[in-house]
């Protein structure tokens, strides 16, 4: 009893040390932690088995219709999942049904764009990789909705459930990946279940999710924001997959292939910590923008400073062993790999861009976005033909850490822009 007591008054006083709940965000960061720890046994599995079994320029191949189908994604509503997670955390769960109607509308772009690039592909010869895009703009529409459980989940703060989910499809999917790629060394097969599988049980749960909302409150304000976040997105999405594009346009598939084993772990880092994002903006949510509120929030824009400085010195120990023992064969990404991991200082900015959302900071969001977006973009057209995959992870450390100054928390100009 002593002991949960002094466990609990340590707790108080960390709490109002750093200024938020650390019961909460120390409880949902767990269960979160275990979610994404297997999606980034889940991610690194398939790269490390693809790596280990199919051809360089496979796998190159591959992570193209990868890139394209991401580069997709700036037609895929992504602003929605951050609508949802507003909403909810006020009580307007309408916002789901109105989320999708927005999705259904813009995804068909999506699907164009991909039907483009895979006729594209097949002028130049290129008929299993024009197969594997045509097959991929016919399921986008469906896979920009499929993954809106998450959203649902986090808005209600059933981060439990959410992790439960997560383990089980995650572990699921790698199961059957595994025993696809074991079986056939092409680039068909092993995308169609990658992409189909995905797509068909975050189908299944977020219906599951969906039927058992009530429809209430109004949507109105909070498609607002996701109508921004979606405009935003379609810069963010061309910026964030111009590189890999590039790199296949100028140096091809093998060197793609090398990029995207460097990029590999920082990435998977990446998406652990923005995991907690949807957490981070419902709180936000919550909160009234006034001077302490703010001054918290600073407090915290600091503190993932300095864990993410963390991260990167505990890659830099272990990348040297851990790169060369999970891919043998490209054991020179090592230097570009600790080189593109600096980039992760840049997720500081996780607090400032999740406070402007839930402000409805609208002027500070397109700020960063733009700057973001033109800083990326440039850089990778000057870089990449140049030096080549060097180029890209170059461009995007710098892109990443040039622009943490914007994100820095500060109030919303105009209050009544809030709602």
């Amino acid at each position: 009893m002593e002991l949960r007591q002094s466990g609990n008054a340590a707790l108080d006083r960390l709490t109002q040390a750093l200024g938020f709940d650390v019961r909460f965000y120390g409880k949902s960061f767990s269960w979160l932690a275990a979610g994404q720890t297997s999606g980034i046994i889940r991610g690194v599995a398939t790269t490390f088995l693809m790596a280990r079994w199919l051809p360089r320029n496979i796998m190159g191949e591959f992570r193209y219709v990868l890139a394209m189908f991401a580069l997709a994604g700036m037609f895929a509503a992504g602003g929605v999942s951050a609508s949802i997670i507003r909403g909810i955390a006020k009580g307007d769960t309408v916002i789901v049904w109105a989320g999708i109607k927005r999705i259904l509308m813009i995804a068909p772009l999506g699907t164009l764009l991909l039907m483009i690039a895979a006729a594209e592909r097949y002028l130049v010869g290129e008929t299993h990789v024009a197969i594997a895009l045509a097959y991929s703009g016919i399921l986008f529409p469906a896979y920009a909705i499929c993954g809106l459980y998450g959203s649902i989940l986090t808005g209600q703060e059933r981060i439990q459930r959410l992790t439960k989910i997560a383990i089980l499809n995650n572990s699921l999917f790698a199961i059957c990946f595994f025993l696809v790629i074991w079986k056939t060394k092409e680039l068909l097969p092993v995308f169609f279940v990658y992409l189909g599988l995905d797509v068909l049980m975050r189908g299944l749960i977020t219906w599951n999710e969906m039927r058992k909302l009530p429809k209430t409150g109004s949507a109105h304000s909070h498609l607002k924001l996701g109508d921004h976040l979606n405009a935003i997105g379609v810069i963010q999405a061309l910026a964030s997959q111009l590189d890999q594009i590039l790199i296949q346009r100028f140096a091809g598939y093998g060197v793609l292939a090398n990029y995207s084993v460097a990029m590999l772990i920082p990435e998977q880092m990446k998406d652990f910590v923005n995991a907690l994002g949807g957490v981070i903006l419902r709180r936000f949510s919550r909160h009234e923008n006034n001077e302490k509120i703010l001054a918290q929030t600073k407090k915290h824009f600091w503190t993932m400073a300095g864990l993410s400085g963390a991260m990167i010195a505990a890659y830099w120990l272990v990348a040297p062993i851990l790169l060369p023992w999970f891919f043998p064969q490209y054991g020179e990404q090592v230097l570009p790999s600790l080189v593109y991991s600096v980039g992760l200082l840049g997720l500081t900015s996780i607090i400032g861009l999740n406070w402007f959302q839930a402000q409805h900071n609208l002027k500070a969001l397109w700020l960063f976005y733009s700057a973001n977006t033109v800083v990326q973009i440039v850089s990778n057209i000057i870089l990449i033909p140049l030096f080549g995959s060097w180029g890209a992870v170059i461009s995007k450390t710098f892109t990443r850490l040039a622009l943490i100054p914007l994100t820095y928390p500060r109030a919303t100009p105009d209050k009544a822009q809030q709602s």
